[in-house]
Formats: structure tokens, sequence, C-alpha cells
């Protein structure tokens, strides 16, 4: 059959509609297909907070400042009383003091903070009437039995009873020598008992029994 001359133009046309339409819809079907796929990708993300709900590092706890042990305690005093109670730093026998032995090869004086037979390196405490000072030296003193005990220092100041305990040890080179302490008047019974580190009574002067310094 015989196409007039207008109806082959005509059917080219249209077959390059029908190319153009199937084209079109195939490429919108790779961008669903695309689309969908990138879709099932981003549903694993974990979506990152804006800049402004953005939590912020966690600050770091402030390390509090280390405790420094003081040589000597602090208590509570009455008014016009010392400050400190135990072992102190600037207190010695003075050197114009007698050096009689109390107990081996040591001596031992006590009194109020004021009395003349003790030094102070700062000034001198405003002692109240029940405070005692107390001083030890082994510089000076007769020691027959052996050698002095030259780095004899104070490391402890207890009370047992009505008795002020006195703990002194002969400390090794490189180590702060106390000469002195600053006790609670324990009475007109109490006494000065002085013992060694390990708890052993120190010896008397001139006899192996404890030493003993009676306050009266």
């Amino acid at each position: 059959m015989r196409d007039s001359g207008g109806t082959r133009p005509l059917f080219a046309t249209c077959l390059m509609a029908l190319g153009a339409f199937a084209c079109h819809g195939q490429v919108n079907a790779k961008a669903n297909v695309n689309a969908s796929e990138v879709e099932d990708d981003r549903k694993w993300e974990i979506a990152e907070p804006s800049s402004g709900s953005r939590e912020a590092p966690p600050m770091q706890a402030t390390r509090p400042a280390p405790r420094v042990a003081s040589a000597v305690a602090a208590v509570s005093a009455p008014a016009g009383g010392n400050r400190f109670l135990g072992v102190v730093h600037d207190l010695s026998l003075s050197s114009a003091a007698p050096r009689a032995a109390v107990c081996r090869c040591l001596a031992v004086a006590h009194g109020t903070p004021s009395d003349a037979k003790f030094t102070w390196q700062a000034e001198t405490p405003a002692g109240a009437a029940d405070t005692i000072a107390i001083a030890i030296a082994a510089d000076g003193v007769a020691c027959p039995s052996g050698t002095p005990p030259l780095r004899a220092s104070i490391s402890a100041v207890e009370r047992e009873g009505t008795d002020i305990v006195l703990v002194v040890e002969n400390v090794g080179e490189g180590r702060p020598i106390m000469h002195g302490a600053l006790a609670a008047w324990p009475g007109p019974n109490g006494a000065i008992v002085v013992r060694t580190r390990h708890g052993t009574p120190y010896p008397a002067a001139s006899s192996p029994a404890p030493c003993r310094v009676a306050l009266q």
C-alpha cells in the first residue's frame, strides 16, 4: 500500500516521540533507583548535632592542692596563750644553761617559755599559765657510758595521765633535729617521761631505771 506524501514523515515523528518518552521514563526510573539507594545508605549514618547543640568537651576536674604536713600541730588555746602545742623547731636549751645529765648522756630542762634557760630563734611566744616548755641537749653533757647522742631529737610529745611522754631518737644525717617542745602543764604531780622511738624507756643518767623528771 502506498503512503501518501505526508504519511511517512508523520510515522517517523510518532516513532521519535515514542522513543523520547521511553528514554525519559528510563531516566526517571534510574533517578528513582539511585535516590532509593542513597536513602538506604544514609539510614545507617548517625546525624551529627548542629554547632549550636554540640556538647562542650567535659571540663577537667580541678585537682585539690596537696596537703602539706606541718611540723607543729595547731590546737585551740585560751586567749593570750600559745597557738601551738607539740614539737617546735625554734626552741633549744641556752648555751649558758647547765648541761647536767638527767637521762643517760642527755640533759632535759623544763620551765615557762620565757625562762632564761631557753633560746628561741624567733620571738618568744606569749605563754599561758598552763604551758610548759621542754628542751633537750646532748652537746656538752657528760657521757661516761659511751658516745653521746649528738643528734638526739624530739619526735613526738604525748600524754599519759598526768605524765608528759617525750619521744626521743638519734636521727641520721640530713634529718632535722628538734630540741624543743611545748606541752600543757600536767599539774604538780606530773612528770616528764622520756622514751625511745620504739616505745622503750630511755635510761636514767646513773641507773638502768627509766628516765623520769618530776615536775615540782
